[in-house]
């Protein structure tokens, strides 16, 4: 295989799967027009020899289950690298970059490699990075340090179920964040409430693993100051038996309220809902959905100036 793909020299996409047994390495047959490799179910190939100081010219790389030997990926083996994508990497350690910054990393996405421990500890430095996703890295300890001022045009951040990630970074989040995705974690709703406004942020997703039991939502100040966001998505927050709709006033450009799989909320406390929401949609909330549909008169009040309500996809009103 080596020695077909080195003589493809004008070769500017790879895709590589299902070699479950046989023990191969890229390492040295890559040819220089590659831009794109994709590396699919292939546990024993070795991408990338450990003392190897070779630099590809990728622009997209993906690796789903596959190079078991391989514990560190250094950003400096691609210094045009634009599109990174790392899922079920079973003994991956850690992301490292020695040679900052990396003007060329657009997306960064890393999701079920369970031995993640660090992404480069020195901080991630790509100032046209724009969306960074890690999911279900369940040893992973921390963001990187100073994003804040390493990634200025960082739109998506996406942190869901790494449990080991207590708190965000010291510094703050990025100036120009318009998506958060997180979960419900004690100590990152804190530091998010102690961070100031967030000018920018338009969309946010709070899910609930890992989280501590809680009866109601949100808690009295726990919410920054959002005076952009337009979306909120509450999801598996399973023991919310109260919504509390007084904090949720703060909001004040709230179009869309999505509440998703919070078998225990049945509750709504305080004022209606915020007169700015346009759609409210209630999915896998059983007793909530029954209030709705009922029109409960602890309910309905708080919602019925909403223009659409849809539970479980379908209008109600």
């Amino acid at each position: 295989m080596e020695s077909i793909i080195h003589h493809l020299t004008s070769l500017q996409e790879i895709r590589i799967a299902g070699f479950l047994s046989v023990v191969s390495s890229l390492a040295n047959c890559l040819p220089k027009s590659l831009q794109k490799l994709e590396i699919k179910n292939c546990r024993k190939l070795e991408f990338l020899e450990q003392q190897q100081q070779q630099k590809y010219d990728l622009v997209e790389l993906r690796i789903y289950s596959s190079c078991d030997s391989l514990a560190s990926l250094s950003l400096d083996a691609f210094p045009i690298l634009k599109n990174l994508e790392i899922g079920y990497c079973a003994n991956l350690e850690s992301i490292s970059m020695s040679e900052p910054p990396h003007n060329a990393l657009q997306s960064l996405t890393i999701y079920e490699c369970l031995k993640l421990v660090s992404l480069t500890k020195e901080g991630l430095a790509a100032p046209n990075l724009t969306h960074l996703h890690v999911k279900f890295c369940k040893t992973l300890e921390a963001l990187p340090p100073n994003m804040d001022t390493l990634l200025p045009n960082l739109q998506s951040l996406d942190v869901e179920y790494c449990r080991g990630i207590s708190r965000f970074p010291k510094g703050g989040l990025p100036p120009n964040l318009k998506s958060l995705c997180m979960n419900r974690n004690e100590g990152q709703l804190k530091g998010l409430s102690s961070m100031g406004k967030f000018e920018a942020l338009t969309h946010l997703v709070i899910h609930g693993f890992g989280s501590r039991r809680v009866k109601s939502f949100p808690e009295v100040g726990l919410l920054p100051h959002l005076p952009s966001l337009t979306t909120l998505e509450i999801i598996r927050l399973v023991d919310l038996e109260t919504l509390d709709c007084n904090e949720l006033h703060r909001l004040t450009s709230l179009q869309q309220l999505h509440i998703k799989c919070c078998l225990e909320l049945e509750n709504m406390a305080g004022e209606k809902l915020p007169s700015s929401l346009l759609l409210l949609q209630i999915e896998e909330c059983p007793l909530l959905e029954k209030g709705c549909k009922n029109k409960h008169q602890d309910i309905w009040p708080k919602i019925c100036h909403i223009p659409t309500i849809k539970v479980n996809s379908k209008q109600i009103f």
